[in-house]
């Protein structure tokens, strides 16, 4: 039976912006064995899914991992490597790994690494439809599928958040404060803590923090200043993945979190600052907003602003709410 190795994105929302082509990967592939190579982070967004009989967890990228990594690989005999991350560490470790076929873009000086390099759009897309037009330039199926949930929690997790979230009021609305690039993708957790004394005053319901431990000096100040649940850095990927998909309204910066929501269907608030909305949506068909001021500098997709996070500021909490409101009457 053949085998096919998915290289997925290091950052978990570039990988949950890729599930409408690594779901078209396992429908091409049903009949063959197919395995992930990501970081463990990512890896744990498909722990319980069946259509991959193996994920493989890659460190940082130095050399002796990509040694290690590929030492291991060789030993399964892949068939077909599909590569949808963009750095040359991916194909040198496909390259290594001496699997035969090795399909990507040809980005990074990495195209004599590939057998089947492919060019890039000509025109700028969405990333979701970025990784399919690899698959199809590729020969591989590329339908388009955006329903939800593309993501899947188990009966078991479902129930769990279900006893966690049954004695709270409605609606239960998740705010994710953080995000992991860097501080020009964040809202002002300033913003977050008078945001949740609006919703709690008018509509009442619960509020809870969400993230990982990176989070928890944001979450901390917001907890100080308002009346809110603080879930950061006590709740698992999976865990996580399982309140949202029980939760009313997410509001969050734009995020893994955020596209994870979408994935799931949760309506959600996304906040836009360095980044840009037209070419990293959140992808799936529940509701959601996007806010984004369209200031002369933004997208500038840097980690930290080297001004004044105009981008962010021009964002005000009554505007998140009355967004809210919408999205949730």
């Amino acid at each position: 039976m053949p085998k096919i190795l998915v290289r997925l994105p290091n950052w978990i929302g570039d990988t949950v912006m890729a599930l409408p082509a690594i779901n078209n990967i396992a429908s091409h592939y049903k009949n063959d064995r197919i395995a992930l190579l990501s970081r463990k982070s990512v890896l744990e967004l498909f722990k319980e899914d069946e259509r991959f009989y193996k994920l493989y967890c890659i460190g940082n990228g130095k050399l002796q991992t990509i040694i290690d990594i590929s030492s291991v690989l060789r030993q399964e005999k892949f068939d077909t490597a599909i590569l949808l991350q963009n750095a040359i560490g991916a194909a040198i470790i496909a390259k290594m790994s001496r699997i035969p076929e090795r399909i990507g873009y040809k980005t990074d000086f990495r195209r004599l690494l590939l057998t089947k390099p492919i060019n890039l759009p000509e025109k700028p897309t969405t990333q979701d439809r970025y990784f399919l037009n690899m698959l199809k330039e590729a020969g591989i199926d590329s339908v388009y599928k955006d329903s939800y949930p593309l993501l899947n929690v188990t009966e078991k997790e479902m129930i769990w958040a279900e006893i966690a979230l049954e004695k709270l009021d409605r609606p239960i609305i998740l705010f994710f404060p953080g995000a992991a690039y860097g501080q020009a993708k964040r809202w002002p957790w300033k913003n977050f803590t008078a945001l949740a004394k609006l919703l709690y005053e008018n509509i009442g319901g619960t509020i809870i923090l969400i993230g990982s431990d990176i989070e928890k000096e944001i979450g901390a100040a917001i907890e100080t200043a308002a009346n809110v649940k603080n879930q950061i850095g006590k709740t698992t990927l999976r865990e996580t993945m399982a309140l949202l998909s029980n939760s009313d309204l997410l509001v969050t910066n734009d995020s893994g979190p955020m596209h994870i929501a979408a994935a799931l269907g949760t309506p959600l608030i996304g906040i836009y600052g360095s980044t840009d909305p037209e070419r990293t949506p959140p992808v799936g068909n529940g509701k959601k907003a996007i806010i984004y001021k369209n200031v002369s500098c933004s997208p500038c997709f840097l980690r930290t602003c080297p001004t004044d996070l105009k981008c962010m500021k021009q964002i005000g909490p009554s505007e998140v709410f009355e967004t809210a409101k919408k999205l949730l009457f």
